[in-house]
């Protein structure tokens, strides 16, 4: 019985792993594909992009089109997209120590003036080997390549947590509560834009209410601040799916 039990571990441990493994490729194909959009918009081949008009004035020039459609659609987009989606102003977090949980290939928390930006994502290293040029941001942002799951950071180091439509991605919903928790201070502000849908590849968790209400019950203050089918350049079009960004 023993050894029948640790072939059935061993078994879910590998379909885990593997899982996993699909999840993240398929979050880096769809970014990969991102590019290919931005090129063509920066170019004029796609006249609108998010609800963004292809540029014609302010472009900016780098070493190679796709770094130039990259950083000119960060700036036009990426940035705004944080400050709506969070519903927050530029200068909310001065003199802070701000982590954004699962930033992907952008660091669109630098929208935020006057504080220490920290980018968390598992899969930096598979976004710079697409092309997207973290390098640029280097001494503006900091990068950590890390699970949301396991951050590495002492207890009570930041004095904000943000996350954007990025925590249904993580592997293990509660734990990721608990840690995000633990290195946020007890008066810590907390700001998540959060999607409600049916699980996906790179989307595998499904969330309501209840179930982001018994995992964050714990911070300061909480509240639902706004409840939508919609973001900047997205609607939503399944009745079953929303959008609701939760702070204090």
């Amino acid at each position: 019985m023993g050894i029948k039990n640790g072939i059935v571990e061993k078994l879910e441990k590998l379909t885990g792993l593997l899982t996993g493994k699909e999840k993240q490729n398929a979050e880096v194909r769809f970014w990969q594909k991102e590019i290919h959009k931005y090129l063509k918009w920066y170019n004029g081949e796609i006249k609108e992009l998010y609800n963004h008009i292809s540029p014609t004035v302010n472009k900016t020039k780098a070493y190679t089109p796709e770094l130039s459609a990259i950083l000119t659609f960060f700036e036009v987009h990426q940035k705004q997209k944080y400050l709506g989606d969070l519903c927050l102003e530029r200068n909310e977090f001065s003199g802070q120590k701000v982590i954004d949980i699962g930033s992907g290939p952008f660091p669109s928390a630098l929208c935020f003036e006057n504080c220490d930006v920290y980018c968390l994502d598992p899969l930096f290293d598979r976004y710079i080997a697409a092309g997207f040029p973290l390098h640029c941001y280097e001494n503006r942002a900091r990068f950590v390549q890390a699970k949301a799951e396991n951050v590495p950071f002492e207890d009570s180091f930041f004095d904000t947590v943000i996350s954007a439509n990025a925590i249904d991605h993580v592997d293990d919903f509660e734990k990721t509560a608990q840690e995000i928790k633990r290195i946020l201070k007890s008066d810590g502000r907390f700001r998540m834009h959060v999607h409600y849908h049916s699980k996906t590849t790179t989307e595998p968790i499904e969330l309501n209410d209840e179930i982001f209400l018994k995992n964050y019950s714990w911070v300061s203050n909480l509240k639902k601040l706004s409840e939508s089918k919609e973001k900047l350049g997205t609607v939503l079009t399944d009745s079953s799916e929303k959008y609701v960004v939760w702070g204090n």
